[in-house]
């Protein structure tokens, strides 16, 4: 939960409490289903990276993408690769 002072303009990042637990859960869920509905689920996935796996929306014209930032994750998985021949 983003909470804003309203005197100076700056903004605070809280854990949810228990009655937000229940709307950020319901938002979640509603958000999953309209996913599935529109058919871009498949379409968010985890870094393949061994020391990342942040999760990703993929936005390749394939839809095969392995990498959440092909300029860090990507560029050094190619690195390794590369050397390793």
């Amino acid at each position: 939960m983003v909470t804003v002072d309203e005197q100076d303009g700056s903004a605070r990042l809280a854990p949810p409490g228990p009655a937000d637990g229940a709307s950020l859960l319901s938002r979640t869920a509603a958000a999953v289903a309209q996913a599935l509905v529109a058919g871009t689920w498949t379409r968010l996935k985890a870094c393949e990276a061994v020391t990342c796996h942040w999760a990703y929306y993929d936005r390749s014209p394939a839809g095969r993408g392995r990498w959440c930032s092909m300029q860090v994750c990507g560029a050094r998985a190619k690195m390794r690769r590369y050397r390793a021949k």
